[in-house]
């Protein structure tokens, strides 16, 4: 039932920092919650924990008068998004917030399916929750705009459609000026559908008088209302989730617009999930994991075409079609999908939702007549002339032989007899506007469905116990097929049992989408490994050889990232040799790292530290201070792509070299005395070459004499044969005589860096992104 508000806005005493002597009431009943439900395991509860303390612990704290704070939290497809947002909400409570706003989507199957859940596990066990919405009523205006109760939190879960968000903004509108002591936090799921925006930003006629008042550049209307919301909010949080975050990380970061403000970039934080424990994704799949797994069927290219309507002119009618003969592929998929649900019966998983999935076009039409003709099939099956359950046996007894090696739990007999009778209980749905039917796990938790469907079963929306999938369902962008690809998730008890009907190429891009998300992931972790903000350090994203990674116009920031030192020499050989104090520091930075990773080698003119981390290479490079002019070598930017790649597994072991030639003129650097390397002043604080070519290969097999050559040595094949874990530091502490410069030594850096797999592959990059 709907609460309306009666009391003025007051804010009860709670503390706005999450400080030890916070009290974490909502969340230790959520929590208490969890642990009362089977099938939420400690460890994962643990994670939840974790995790929900972390994401509210980057937000900005409710103590300031005014902020507006964006983030992004990345999950898997089907991971547990909504168990995670439900417990940062609970913890939000806990820390203050008055209002918490959920925007769940643009169906109402998935909106009611989050209420539901709140309602369940947030404000059911939660304290003083006051709900806005219920399971079958989304937003309207509180009788009373202008009341809170005087404790308490507020929960709206809305449909992300123009309507809600217009009462949304109508509501705020009035609220406008009398809510400095309301913060708000709006958790965004499914972020990357219809919150981007698509359009344009208008410019301030102040400033620029050229543009016309009634000009044509305003934002997206979702887009501009969620902005606009967020405006009137004088301490709003706004937190977007997402698996899918392609073009939430390329929306422009200076974005704004001067009626309803900045634009929606996670500016403060992204927060990459774990992968949680049980998940099946792409990665087990189709990526490395996959090895050894019996997955995917093919589709016969006849079946393709006999289901799939034509591509027709738009000027062209459209001719219906007769019904449809079952494609073999789909009949075989069917038979597959009741002898597993019989094995799963038979295991002891009675009572719980069975589904099957059949995504073959957008098409309502194509939808109802393939969910017509599987309906016709299961009853051809029974009611044939020959379709005696000795016949019935036989045909799925081959299709037991296309299992491969799946366990029974009992006899073959028996379990051909369940599939059987399984095979009778199989009801079809098709999900969309048209038949208006809907999966209703919660009251019919026994089913064993056949789903078919399109843009409803494209997002968001749970396929529970889902084991076969009949995917035809093709695109151009690789956020929108990872969405359809409703057969991620949770498969405890019977994940040996998923099989996958695609056509080779679907196939293919799948594959190529598990190396897709797994840079993307590496890319977050470097980021906050790093200890940087979004909108200092740029994301960087695999290209799909087939696909765009989100449609063009949520994509207009995106630019080529040119940022690979795969298999190069980045080296210093300009330098500011004027500025003592930093030329000092350099040094001193140089003795710090020498003391933590002391040579225990001397050869090639140098002495060598063997087996030094990749953080601490980083953490030297960073702060490492060079020319301002210094274009070759930044010392920043190579550092985040060497965490990149630590998290990728290469670039993971570092030996460093110190040059030390036979001279009277030394510095001390880690406590022992060092040669100074002399190098002459070229112009304009240039030296022009920094690195004794031989010195690359001193870590290498055999030596820098490996790879001599007539004209000297050939560093080139020692990148090119240098392990991709193995990466080389070179110090040269140059002489500064030569070079004028007021110190005891100018600091030369070198890298020697093999052949990475980014060098191979083209990666793509917000260009709005600063690099402080």
């Amino acid at each position: 039932m709907q609460v309306r508000l009666s009391q003025p806005l007051t804010l009860r005493p709670r503390l706005a920092l999450w400080t030890d002597g916070t009290s974490w009431t909502n969340w230790s009943r959520h929590e208490a919650y969890l642990r009362s439900q089977p099938k939420w395991k400690s460890h994962q509860i643990a994670s939840i924990t974790e995790e929900s303390l972390r994401i509210i612990s980057k937000t900005t704290p409710i103590g300031r008068p005014e902020f507006q704070c964006r983030g992004l939290v990345v999950g898997y497809v089907q991971s547990g998004k909504t168990a995670n947002f439900t417990a940062v909400a609970a913890r939000a409570a806990d820390i203050g917030y008055r209002l918490i706003i959920v925007l769940s989507g643009i169906h109402d199957s998935l909106r009611n399916q989050t209420q539901r859940r709140l309602d369940l596990e947030l404000a059911g066990v939660g304290v003083d929750w006051i709900t806005l919405t219920d399971e079958t009523t989304d937003f309207h205006e509180p009788a009373v705009a202008d009341g809170f109760a005087s404790t308490g939190t507020v929960l709206i879960v809305a449909k992300k459609i123009t309507p809600i968000l217009k009462r949304l903004n109508q509501w705020f509108g009035k609220l406008e000026g009398r809510l400095a002591d309301v913060p708000v936090l709006l958790i965004d799921d499914e972020a990357d559908q219809a919150s981007i925006n698509t359009r344009g930003n208008r410019r301030d006629p102040s400033i620029d008088m050229e543009i016309a008042p009634d000009d044509d550049t305003s934002p997206s209307l979702t887009n501009a209302l969620i902005r606009d919301i967020l405006r009137k909010i004088p301490r709003a949080t706004y937190i977007a989730y997402t698996a899918t975050p392609f073009a939430n990380i390329l929306i422009d970061p200076d974005a704004s617009d001067n009626q309803v403000g900045e634009d929606l970039f996670p500016k403060d934080f992204v927060v990459q999930l774990p992968r949680p424990d049980g998940y099946t994704g792409t990665e087990e799949l189709f990526g490395t994991s996959a090895q050894g797994r019996d997955v995917l069927r093919p589709v016969d290219p006849a079946d393709v075409n006999a289901l799939k309507p034509k591509q027709r002119k738009k000027s062209e009618a459209i001719v219906a079609r007769g019904p449809l003969d079952l494609p073999q592929s789909l009949a075989d998929a069917l038979l597959t999908f009741a002898l597993v649900g019989a094995i799963r019966l038979l295991r002891g998983q009675s009572g719980k939702p069975h589904t099957m999935l059949v995504h073959v076009s957008q098409l309502q039409q194509d939808q109802l007549r393939i969910g017509e003709a599987i309906k016709d099939q299961i009853r051809n099956w029974f009611h044939h002339e020959n379709a005696e359950p000795g016949v019935l046996r036989h045909m799925f007894r081959s299709t037991l032989a296309g299992l491969g090696t799946v366990e029974l739990p009992c006899a073959e007999e028996v379990v051909l007899e369940d599939a059987v009778t399984n095979l009778a209980r199989l009801e079809v749905v098709v999900l969309n506007s048209t038949t208006g039917d809907e999966l209703e796990y919660d009251v019919k938790p026994e089913r064993q469905l056949v789903a078919v469907g399109g843009n409803r079963l494209s997002r968001g929306l749970t396929l529970e116990g889902l084991t076969i999938a009949y995917f035809l369902r093709t695109t151009s962008l690789a956020d929108a097929l990872l969405q359809m690809a409703r057969w991620y998730g949770f498969r405890a008890g019977y994940e040996d049992l998923i099989r996958i009907w695609t056509t080779e190429g679907i196939a293919q891009w799948f594959v190529e989408l598990a190396l897709v998300e797994e840079s993307l992931r590496d890319s977050i972790t470097a980021l906050n490994k790093a200890g940087r903000r979004p909108d200092q350090m740029a994301i960087r994203m695999r290209v799909h050889s087939k696909l765009l990674l989100t449609s063009k116009n949520k994509s207009r920031m995106q630019t080529d990232d040119a940022r690979s030192w795969s298999g190069e020499n980045p080296q210093t050989i300009l330098f500011p040799l004027y500025d003592r104090e930093l030329l000092e520091r350099n040094v001193d930075l140089a003795s710090e790292l020498l003391r933590q990773h002391p040579p225990t080698q001397d050869a090639h003119g140098g002495a060598i530290a063997h087996d030094v981390p990749a953080e601490d290479i980083a953490l030297f490079l960073r702060r490492y201070e060079g020319h301002p002019n210094s274009i070759a070598f930044q010392g920043a930017e190579i550092a985040d792509w060497i965490l990149g790649r630590a998290e990728a597994g290469e670039l993971v072991n570092w030996t460093m070299f110190v040059a030390n030639p036979q001279r009277e003129r030394q510095v001390l650097l880690g406590g022992r005395p060092f040669g100074l390397v002399r190098r002459s002043l070229q112009a304009n604080e240039s030296i022009g070459i920094l690195i004794d070519p031989r010195h690359e290969g001193v870590d290498l097999h055999g030596g820098p004499e490996n790879y001599r050559v007539a004209s000297g040595f050939n560093a080139r094949a020692m990148r090119d044969e240098r392990p991709a874990r193995q990466g080389l530091l070179l110090l040269y502490p140059l002489d500064p005589e030569p070079l004028r410069a007021p110190t005891r030594a100018v600091l030369g850096l070198a890298l020697s860096l093999p052949q990475t797999t980014d060098g191979k592959q083209r990666f793509v990059v917000n260009r709005g992104i600063r690099h402080d």
